[in-house]
Order: structure tokens, then sequence, then C-alpha cells
């Protein structure tokens, strides 16, 4: 195993630079990982560009929390405690929770109030240093939590992982989607397209997606994974183009995933009496007018939603093993370490030509 790693670290906004740092002999009981691929989040480009937001830990940071890699060297102990071998392709969870609390412990760790999470919470001031994906090598914590990659399915298939998992929980386990239950989506982003496939698998009717003009190309894409409807919400009012859909009993489930205030705000005309809004696009310090009665006369359930828990990762992975095909064109961008700064910028669509999905670094890229 190197002695140093190369690592991109974020030290201001719009300003990435590359260091070294020393990769640790591991102990009794965590270990090091050799990064394959590191999918790149659209909260990772909010904090390059505003330098600094919750949960993200001030800059210097090593940003980084979707990550797939080989196991590089461990403890016997640990690999016992893990099951795991070196040389194991496997999905790092990006949250390292207490495994105690009353939220640990009834299924909700994201909510988890001692958590650190890779790449965001957890401080590279902090030894060993290497808490991010942006890195050759990474540290796993004891407490970390690894899925092995099932056999036949590559680094770039389960990078997919994180947006699949938020789907998971986002679109199907929260609002308890069924068979045949109608659902919108407002976002065809990464996390969108999760929800959509979720959404398919789960056997909803419609699947409508909503997006803008210039989001043609991954309404496309949602079709391909299983949208029924794509509809731009920039051309003609939303409720009136899903009621054309589904009849005047509107939508089961609407889920927003935009953080858009404009797309939160209609989200509760979008879905019928009774039905349920999932609100996962985070606004951080920003209001909306909302009528509250919308919801108490209509007995509508809003719930928020964060993140995603360990069994939505593992049901994640399953629906990689399923649809492989469906979601190679996903991964639209692989770039190297070197080039963090682009990977950020073409996931917030800030290069002019390109239209990225997912994008994904290789630390052993040239």
């Amino acid at each position: 195993m190197a002695e140093q790693t190369l690592t991109a670290v974020v030290t201001d906004k719009r300003r990435v630079e590359m260091r070294y740092f020393p990769v640790p002999k591991p102990s009794a009981g965590d270990g090091i990982l050799q990064v394959e691929l590191c999918g790149i989040c659209g909260s990772d480009y909010h904090y390059y560009v505003e330098g600094h937001h919750w949960p993200y830990q001030p800059p210097p940071q090593i940003l980084g929390h979707e990550v797939v890699g080989r196991i590089s060297d461990i403890s016997s102990d640990a690999a016992k405690h893990w099951q795991v071998r070196e040389g194991d392709l496997v999905i790092v969870e990006s949250a390292v929770t207490c495994h105690r609390c009353r939220y640990c412990t009834t299924g909700n760790s994201s909510l988890c109030s001692t958590k650190r999470s890779y790449g965001m919470s957890a401080s590279m001031n902090e030894p060993p240093y290497l808490w991010g994906g942006y890195s050759q090598y990474m540290y796993l914590h004891p407490d970390a939590i690894l899925h092995v990659v099932p056999p036949g399915v590559t680094a770039h298939e389960a990078v997919l992982f994180s947006g699949l998992a938020n789907g998971v929980k986002w679109a199907q386990r929260i609002p308890a989607l069924s068979l045949g239950d109608s659902i919108v989506i407002l976002g065809p982003g990464q996390q969108g397209l999760g929800c959509v496939l979720a959404s398919s698998m789960a056997g909803a009717n419609p699947i409508i997606v909503a997006g803008l003009e210039r989001d043609a190309r991954r309404l496309a894409v949602a079709k391909e994974l299983g949208a029924t409807h794509t509809i731009f919400s920039d051309k003609a009012p939303l409720d009136g183009q899903v009621r054309q859909i589904t009849g005047p009993e509107l939508a089961d489930v609407v889920v927003d995933v935009t953080g858009s205030t404009a797309a939160q705000q209609v989200a509760v005309d979008l879905v019928r009496r009774g039905g349920t809004v999932v609100l996962a696009g985070r606004t951080p310090k920003r209001t909306i007018p909302f009528v509250m009665d919308k919801l108490a006369s209509r007995g509508i359930k809003m719930i928020g939603a964060r993140a995603h828990e360990s069994e939505d990762v593992r049901k994640a992975v399953s629906v990689i093993c399923a649809r492989r095909q469906q979601l190679a064109q996903l991964l639209t961008h692989e770039v190297s370490l070197k080039d963090a700064d682009l990977a950020l910028r073409l996931i917030g669509q800030e290069v002019p030509g390109e239209e990225a999905i997912h994008v994904a670094i290789n630390p052993w890229r040239d």
C-alpha cells in the first residue's frame, strides 16, 4: 500500500488544491479503502460555490460521500466485523453513526445527532484526515457501514447507489408507494431519476416527471427508466398539466427533489386529498409563502426527507443488479482527481455543451 495519497481539497469558494497526506496503518478496528470511484453530489457543488453550508465542515475539506472502493489494508478483527477481505469491492455509506441512539435503533440513522459523514461533517483536520472520497485512499472508521458489491457488478454501476437509495426512500418507502399509485416527481436530476426507477419497480402508474425545457435530455432518460409522462414546468402551470394526466383527483404522491421554493410551493397543489407530499430538496435559509390550510382542509401529509438508511442502500444494490443496462446511461462523465474542479462544475451544469447526469471522480485516472 502507498505511504501517501493524493487528495483534492476544497480550500475556499471555487478553489480546489491538490495535496498529499500520509496513509495511516490501520489499528484493530478500522481499515483503509483504495477509492475506485467517487460520485459527485449536488450538495458538493453548492459547498464548492458557497464555501460552507450545513452539514458540511468549513473549508478546507476533502469532499466525497458517494464512495466505492476496494479494501486495501485491514486487520483480521475488522475484516471479521465487516465480513470482508482485502481486495473486496465495497460501497461505503456516507454516515458514520453511533448505532445506539433512538434513531439508529429504529431505522432512522440519518437523524443520529452524533453522526459524522464522509466528505461532509467529518473534519479533514481530524486525524487520520482522510474523511472524503476525493482521494486515492480513504479511512474506514470502525463504525462505518460497508456493503460488498455483488459479483458481476462493476464499480461504475455501484457508484450510482446513492441517488438510487434516496429514490427508494423518498419515492417508495416514505410515502408507502405501491402498485398502481400515481406519483409526480419534481426534478429530473440524479436524485429524481433514482425516484423514477424506484417508482417504476414498485409498479406505480402514472409516473410523471417535471423539469425545465433545458432538462430535455434528462427527461428522455426518465422515460427510459420508467416514467410514463414528462412535463415542462416552464411551459404551462404544473397543476393543469398533471390534471390532464391524472384527472381531477391529482396524484397519490408528490416528491420534490429540486430544492426550488417554487416547486415546493406548488407541490401541494399536485396531490390528491389524503395524499402525501415528500420534500427532499433542501432550501437552506429560504422561506416560501404557504397557505397551511391546504394541508388541513384536504388531509394532506407533508413529510421532510433526509438522506437514506442502510436498508435503502441494500435495496439500491438490488436495483442495480436488476437494471444494469438501463443504468449505464446515467454515468455520463468520469474525470480524474486532478480535474475535481471540472467535476463540480459539470454537476452544476456550468460547462457549456455538456449535459451531466451523474459525474464520478476516478482518482487513478491520468
